[in-house]
């Protein structure tokens, strides 16, 4: 009974799981340089609240917050991005601009304030 679940016994692949953490990895890196603080970033396979369908017909690639402390809370929804990702090298950008994007909208910045790049 060991090993049941094993990734090699279904047919999972280690590398479609870790491609996402490694260009979140990047981009985040990409997103701490141009920052310079740390943000609360997390990522989920899908929305645990599906109202977007009824509201949009565009699912959410990120959404954001301020705690009560003022800190940035970012959510990526990896299932989405995954969709809508055509070409896998280009990840990390997407993310990068993703990440940008959301804190500057929390904070009131353009994206170009934050990376003249844009």
């Amino acid at each position: 009974m060991a090993g049941f679940f094993s990734r090699e016994r279904h047919g999972r692949r280690t590398y479609a799981a870790n491609r996402f953490d490694h260009a979140l990895g990047i981009a985040h890196r990409w997103f701490l340089d141009q920052v310079g603080e740390v943000a609360s970033i997390q990522y989920v396979t899908a929305p645990a609240d599906m109202d977007w369908w009824q509201q949009d017909t565009t699912p959410p690639l990120i959404t954001g917050g301020l705690t009560e402390s003022g800190a940035v809370t970012l959510t990526l929804h990896r299932k989405f991005i995954e969709l809508r990702v055509i070409d896998e090298s280009l990840l990390p950008e997407m993310l990068y601009e993703l990440l940008i994007g959301e804190w500057a909208a929390l904070t009131g910045q353009s994206m170009a304030e934050i990376d003249p790049n844009f």
